[in-house]
């Protein structure tokens, strides 16, 4: 009997932290509210910048190069699963277009707000901003919003 392909393997996985991250986000948000979210944004944010800072010493990351986010992002592909299109690159912002997410039938399933990214994805601007602490990052485009694709901009 033959096991698990790794696509099999990271499909499981990650639908696993989808689910994970709703618990949390939803769980806060009906306990806490407001004030609770905005808590747990900046720890996701904070563990973020934690593993970009990581990502910089390892050379993944280049401080003030905003390609190195796009690079550091698809080169985590094999582990995560999200699909990102080339960048739109100027020197103060880059936008990601994300066209497959691993969590978005596993959002949908568990009923998670549309706002969930927001919430999530502040890990996301916590490694761009080892990159450049300057960097703020939103999601003009949402699949959890009803797009067709997210956008992930990190603009200075």
């Amino acid at each position: 009997m033959e096991g698990p392909t790794p696509d099999e393997v990271r499909i499981v996985g990650m639908s696993t932290v989808a689910a994970a991250h709703t618990v949390y986000v939803e769980t806060v948000r009906k306990m806490f509210g407001e004030k609770g979210l905005e808590a747990l944004a900046e720890a996701n944010r904070l563990h973020g910048l934690e593993l970009g800072e990581q990502g910089v010493k390892d050379g993944g990351l280049r401080k003030g190069d905003l390609r190195s986010i796009y690079e550091f992002f698809t080169a985590a592909f094999p582990f995560f699963g999200f699909v990102i299109e080339e960048p739109e690159v100027s020197d103060h912002r880059i936008d990601l277009k994300v066209t497959g997410c691993p969590w978005i039938d596993t959002f949908h399933a568990k009923n998670a707000n549309e706002d969930i990214c927001h919430w999530v994805t502040k890990i996301d601007e916590g490694i761009g901003q080892a990159v450049d602490p300057k960097l703020s990052m939103t999601i003009p485009k949402c699949m959890m919003r009803g797009d067709d694709y997210c956008i992930y901009r990190f603009e200075r």
